[in-house]
């Protein structure tokens, strides 16, 4: 094949997601020049000794150069050395010794063109620090020398620029595609639709789709994918309808994903009709599906369609994500009764739950405000020698912030310190937010301090706390100091000043916090006015409340429960003051 145009300049701008020291690199690609670094000197070896058959792959390379050495050996002296064993080997210990150019070159030689290994060598190559833009690096080299690349290739090539965004590179490797003629296969299709779906957007994506003039059930199954990781769910129902209408048969991947479209639009009757479907081919066994249809008629609000799914499958016994599920539907919608009668029901029949299974019942309960039983099911899985991970964690903070219990918020803390998950975000932040609304600001602050990594729930939470304290000078610091690390404050962020200025007797400065959402863009909402409003209230400014209840009706903005609430206190206290003077007057007379 002559020399193709060359495609580095196109990822030149990439820089390694992780910088390695020290990584030692084979000089012109290690694999290509292995035989030709033996030197003269090595001790002979006999083909037989390095038969593949009798290679010891329990063997421990202590270098990069003893690997460099065997691979020459291997290819100097065995005429089976290339074998599918022996490459995975010599893959797996360049990596390990952070040659990642050589592993890509080898892997490009021998084992590009079988899809099965595509997925595992990429999670080899970033299990040991390699950055994928490395492998783009290798191919953009080779492709530039002139080595020939089949259509499996430049699929895997495709896939990577996906996964990297690389939205040049994939552009003119489809165009290297349309000039050899080798676009219509069928696997480089799909790898084509996947990578403009995820770096130009679905309609690309489907244009590939509907250019290929044989549409096989890999390619539909594709197309419908591509539509649904986008979250066009509507698209991707219509395309897995017109798959049917042509009698192609989908795969379960595209079934799940097509009954989650389904739970997402409220499309029941077309869940019903893909159940139809499910049934017809005998697919009730299949987990992912069996659970897809569960979470499909929960988020439809149908827990008996769901429960007659889960009571049909065989062997629950050895089914754990159809029981989570089951769990998960009986707790979305509220039924918590039922869903810790399953659970018991689940440990009776043998079947360990998981740190799954836990989690949602913590959040579960939580959300659903029993916050004392949140407490109660973190002990029982403690007792079941579960530890608690980030997810658990957070729904039992949330819990004891709302219970208001400090002792316990503390021990979790001391918990969390032990087990090293102070690092994570979600954690320190509910800390923060336990803190204070368990009004120790000062805990609350020092967790803030250790954050290495901020989000604007953290800071909105701390400047609340200040704010309702009436500790308005550190709250102002806050603010400014979250605007110099370069985090935008929100409505939230405003809204926490508004009502500690509300309730401190500041109506002024409350007022020109409400000009100053404005004047930022944004537009104050009901819980800015009706912070105001009840501020008012509380304080005796019941015609202020009034006024500012008109302004809010003027900006099209509907009063809720806690308006009304705040109002009607305003007129009982106006009310009773009438009553009070009337009846002073009629004594008087």
């Amino acid at each position: 094949m002559e020399a193709s145009t060359p495609l580095y300049h196109f990822i030149s701008s990439h820089q390694p997601l992780t910088q390695k020291q020290s990584r030692c690199y084979a000089t012109n690609f290690g694999i290509v020049n292995a035989a030709q670094t033996l030197p003269d000197t090595s001790p002979s070896t006999s083909l037989e000794s390095l038969s593949p058959l009798q290679f010891d792959y329990d063997k421990k390379f202590n270098s990069l150069n003893s690997v460099k050495t065997m691979h020459a050996k291997m290819i100097k002296l065995s005429r089976g050395w290339d074998t599918k064993k022996n490459m995975q080997y010599f893959i797996s210990a360049y990596l390990e010794f952070g040659d990642f150019q050589s592993a890509a070159v080898l892997f490009f030689v021998g084992f590009a063109e079988n899809y099965l290994y595509w997925n595992s060598f990429l999670e080899e190559y970033t299990y040991f620090g390699g950055n994928p833009c490395e492998i783009l690096e290798v191919f953009s080299d080779l492709h530039s020398k002139g080595v020939n690349f089949n259509t499996e290739i430049l699929a895997f090539v495709l896939k990577i620029c996906s996964k990297l965004s690389d939205m040049w590179l994939g552009l003119e490797v489809h165009s290297f595609l349309i000039k050899k003629g080798f676009d219509l296969d069928v696997y480089t299709k799909c790898a084509l639709m996947n990578f403009y779906g995820r770096c130009c957007g679905t309609e690309s994506a489907n244009k590939v789709f509907k250019e290929t003039l044989i549409h096989d059930s890999l390619l539909w199954n594709e197309a419908i994918m591509v539509n649904l990781r986008n979250e066009k769910w509507a698209e991707g129902l219509q395309m897995f309808r017109d798959m049917q209408a042509l009698l192609v048969k989908a795969n379960s991947l595209t079934i799940s994903k097509v009954l989650q479209a389904c739970g997402k639009l409220g499309a029941l009757d077309e869940g019903k009709q893909i159940h139809g479907y499910v049934i017809r081919y005998a697919l009730e066994s299949n987990i992912l599906i069996s659970t897809a249809l569960i979470n499909m008629y929960v988020k439809n609000n149908n827990l008996k369609l769901s429960r007659v799914v889960f009571d049909s499958i065989d062997n629950l016994d050895c089914n754990l994500p159809c029981w989570n599920s089951i769990i998960s539907g009986y707790i979305a919608l509220g039924c918590l009764d039922n869903a810790l009668e399953l659970f018991h029901e689940m440990k009776s029949s043998n079947i360990k739950p998981d740190i799954i299974t836990w989690n949602c019942l913590l959040s579960g309960h939580f959300l659903h405000g029993s916050y004392i039983e949140v407490l109660a099911i973190l002990r029982r899985m403690q007792s079941a020698g579960y530890l608690p991970n980030r997810n658990s964690i957070t729904s039992v903070l949330q819990a004891v912030s709302e219970l208001r219990y400090l002792r316990i918020g503390k021990e979790i803390h001391c918990h969390v310190i032990r087990d090293g998950l102070d690092y994570d975000l979600h954690i320190a932040t509910s800390l923060v937010d336990m803190y204070v609304k368990n009004d120790d600001l000062t805990s609350a602050q020092a967790v803030f301090d250790c954050m290495t990594n901020r989000n604007v729930c953290a800071w909105n939470s701390l400047i609340s706390g200040y704010s309702c304290k009436g500790h308005f000078e550190k709250a102002g610091n806050l603010l400014n100091q979250m605007k110099e690390e370069g985090i935008k404050p929100d409505i939230v962020t405003y809204n926490s000043l508004v009502s500690g200025y509300s309730t401190s007797n500041c109506i002024k400065e409350a007022l020109g916090m409400i000009r100053r959402i404005k004047s930022s863009g944004m537009s104050p909402n009901v819980i800015s006015w009706t912070s105001l409003i009840s501020g008012c209230s509380q304080q005796g400014y019941f015609r202020e409340a009034f006024e500012f209840l008109i302004q809010m009706q003027g900006e099209d903005i509907k009063v809720n429960s806690v308006t009304v609430a705040s109002l009607l206190q305003a007129c009982a206290v106006i009310l009773g003051i009438s009553l009070s003077v009337i009846i002073s007057r009629s004594q008087e007379a």
